[in-house]
């Protein structure tokens, strides 16, 4: 018996050819549409990570670098440790010194990746850092100044007894030159507690600034002409002509006043000695403002020390009443201000001061 082979049907043939080259192009269209929106995808999450406010690197298993949206690196060194990327990287804060000499504090996390490696990031927190600094310092100077103002408001009125008495007392000697001298002494002990009081009395009151348009430039340059600086103190004043702050004059006159004493003092005895002042634009969280950086080569505060410098009646300087600085940070709180200070023995002081920005007539 003889089996007939089935031929299959050339029209048939043609369907099914014709249905698998549409399919084809139908896959391959929708293939290149898949590629155009992975790369669009692609294209807005590098314009996000690009945009976020932090640094993130991806480490593969070999510490190699597989993404990063910080391709040119970052503009200077940290203090201590080698760069996030790099083997041996300490993580949690971190402080960093830009090329321009700024330091900042930034927290850096390392994650397991999902696929092996690691996911390092790295967020600027230097101002949340100082402004909860500032705040625990506030909280506790308010403390104190309410004890301070009872305890001076105590004195004030036997000291006012004294202050009477002993200039009468001093009338009174004035033919006998060994009592006399005596009495002279109390009387000047006398004023200086006085003097006490009254800077114990004006640290705790309640100030309300009354804020104009400041030039920057303008106003150092008074404030260091009326310093009456060690001779051989040159300053270098190289605060842009533009930068202003909106503030009251006479207050923050007090700070300049506090702080360039303070420099000089710290540049006794310094073989060649040097004052610095500089400003740059800062903005933040919408506002305009200008920082300002006090700089000298003087002896230094040790670090044991540094944390103490604002608190009242606590100086590092023989003769003083260690309210200077207190008051200074009373000043600049009240303008919803920011006041830290950097220092190393041996090598110097920065201070910082940053306030709103004012537009200039």
């Amino acid at each position: 018996m003889t089996h007939l082979e089935a031929h299959p049907d050339p029209r048939q043939l043609l369907e099914a050819f014709e249905a698998f080259t549409a399919a084809s192009e139908h896959l391959q269209a929708r293939y290149e549409a898949l590629q155009v929106q992975l790369g669009q995808l692609q294209g807005e999450l590098q314009t996000v990570l690009e945009a976020v406010p932090f640094a993130i690197w991806v480490l593969g298993e070999d510490g190699s670098l597989r993404f990063t949206n910080r391709p040119q690196g970052l503009d200077g060194r940290f203090l201590q440790g080698p760069m996030p990327w790099e083997p041996g990287s300490p993580g949690g804060q971190r402080r960093f010194k830009t090329a321009e000499g700024r330091e900042q504090i930034f927290e850096e996390e390392r994650r397991s990746a999902p696929h092996g490696g690691a996911i390092v990031t790295l967020r600027d927190v230097t101002e949340a850092v100082f402004r909860a600094q500032q705040a625990t310092r506030e909280d506790r100077l308010a403390a104190m100044g309410r004890m301070a103002a009872e305890l001076a408001h105590e004195i004030r009125n036997p000291l006012g007894s004294l202050a009477l008495f002993s200039g009468m007392l001093v009338e009174d000697l004035q033919e006998q030159e060994g009592p006399l001298e005596l009495a002279r002494k109390m009387q000047e002990g006398v004023g200086r507690l006085n003097r006490v009081v009254g800077n114990t009395l004006a640290f705790s009151r309640d100030l309300q600034p009354k804020r104009v348009a400041i030039p920057l430039r303008a106003f150092w340059e008074e404030a260091l002409r009326n310093a009456t600086l060690a001779e051989g103190v040159p300053w270098d004043n190289q605060i842009p002509e533009a930068a202003t702050w909106e503030g009251d004059s006479d207050l923050l006159r007090q700070v300049a006043q506090n702080l360039l004493q303070n420099a000089n003092r710290a540049l006794e005895d310094i073989e060649h000695p040097r004052l610095t002042l500089a400003a740059f634009e800062e903005p933040l969280e919408g506002r305009h403002c200008w920082h300002l950086t006090l700089m000298d080569n003087g002896c230094g505060i040790p670090a044991e020390t540094l944390s103490r410098v604002f608190d009242p009646f606590f100086s590092t300087f023989g003769g003083g009443t260690g309210l200077g600085l207190a008051v200074c940070h009373r000043i600049v709180v009240a303008h919803d201000g920011l006041l830290f200070i950097e220092s190393q023995v041996g090598r110097g002081t920065t201070v910082h001061l940053r306030l709103a920005a004012a537009t200039l007539p």
